[in-house]
């Protein structure tokens, strides 16, 4: 663990990420900051996810950046001398922006090792008022014993790099940070909006934050249009439904859509109506069938046989044709299920 005080000159910044005794897992840190200070650098790299495609680097600007931070910080009020905590990784997005967002307000910024439970060992030396998560980092840190005492320090917390389960909102209900589900991507410079999903406040809906405008394509997915984006417009396959000009549902992958015997069924609505009945994680898929073209499975992370019984619960279309599993699925470096890749090993073997 280290402190970075950006509310301290560009010197003592320089001077504090200068130490070379400090873990290997720190370099991506101090390279963003380094290059950050560098203000000669006008565009910055980063690495998309690979969760729904091959991964691959886009660049965005200095100024869209800091238009990105300070729109999150107006949401949260964050403000100098505000105490943020980094335990993502610095080469993706979402950790860049923690670092870009701390600098622009003049927040301290504890960093930690990214690794499934960042507070475990983490010692509280005063209150925290934004920190980062990923859904996987959150359900370990939920699963350690003192998980109650280690996030009453913490104010607020914005989840993000992939979908927040069922079980794991059930438990967030029990904790006294208020935890926010962002939505957003690598190209859309981290999240342009937010859904609470604890406290008497939470909501089954998206926020947009203050600039952005949402409407949909012939499709029915979302696209973006936002002052801080370098793209006009960012025209996404998440289907959506608009519940007002700043409040959206997300639905699911246009890309996830099931074509089975010609009729058209959401992977993610499988998953939404059967989340409640499976204490496993799991994921809805299609794959390939002489007869229907496609034919819905059921992917489940376990290296038990299944029992499932969903004859009420799902339409005639969704119902699995078939039932998978496997003991442990493959996941991005961020947490993310990789379906594709997983499909791949079960089918392949």
């Amino acid at each position: 663990m280290f402190i970075i005080d950006f509310s301290a000159s560009k010197a003592d910044i320089l001077s504090t990420i200068s130490n070379r005794d400090y873990p290997s897992w720190t370099v991506p840190v101090f390279d963003f900051i380094r290059s950050w200070l560098d203000e000669d650098i006008k565009s910055f790299a980063v690495q998309t996810s690979g969760s729904t495609g091959t991964p691959k680097v886009i660049y965005h600007s200095r100024e869209s950046m800091i238009a990105s931070a300070e729109m999150t910080c107006d949401f949260f009020q964050l403000k100098k001398n505000n105490i943020s905590l980094l335990p993502l990784p610095a080469t993706h997005i979402g950790g860049k922006m923690m670092i870009v967002r701390s600098i622009v307000r003049g927040m301290k910024l504890i960093c930690v090792e990214p690794r499934s439970n960042p507070l475990e060992h983490f010692n509280f030396y005063d209150e925290i008022e934004f920190a980062a998560f990923t859904p996987m980092q959150m359900s370990m840190i939920l699963n350690a014993p003192s998980s109650d005492a280690s996030l009453s320090h913490i104010s607020k917390i914005i989840l993000g790099g992939g979908e927040v389960s069922y079980p794991l909102r059930q438990r967030l209900q029990k904790i006294s940070p208020s935890v926010y589900e962002t939505y957003g991507m690598t190209e859309t410079i981290s999240h342009i909006a937010l859904k609470k999903l604890n406290g008497a406040d939470r909501s089954d809906y998206f926020t947009v934050l203050d600039g952005v405008k949402i409407s949909t394509d012939v499709r029915g997915c979302l696209v973006i249009d936002a002052p801080h984006l370098s793209s006009p417009k960012i025209i996404t396959n998440d289907i959506v439904n608009i519940i007002s000009e700043k409040e959206f549902q997300w639905l699911g992958r246009f890309d996830n859509i099931i074509n089975t015997g010609g009729i058209k069924v959401s992977a993610e609505e499988i998953e939404r109506k059967l989340q409640s009945f499976i204490n496993v994680n799991f994921f809805a898929a299609g794959i390939d069938d002489d007869i229907l073209g496609q034919k819905v499975v059921l992917v489940l992370e376990t290296d038990q046989t299944p029992n499932l019984n969903y004859t009420d619960i799902l339409g005639k279309y969704e119902k699995p044709k078939q039932i998978l599993s496997i003991e442990k699925f493959t996941y991005t470096e961020n947490g993310k299920i990789n379906k594709k890749e997983t499909l791949k090993r079960i089918t392949q073997k």
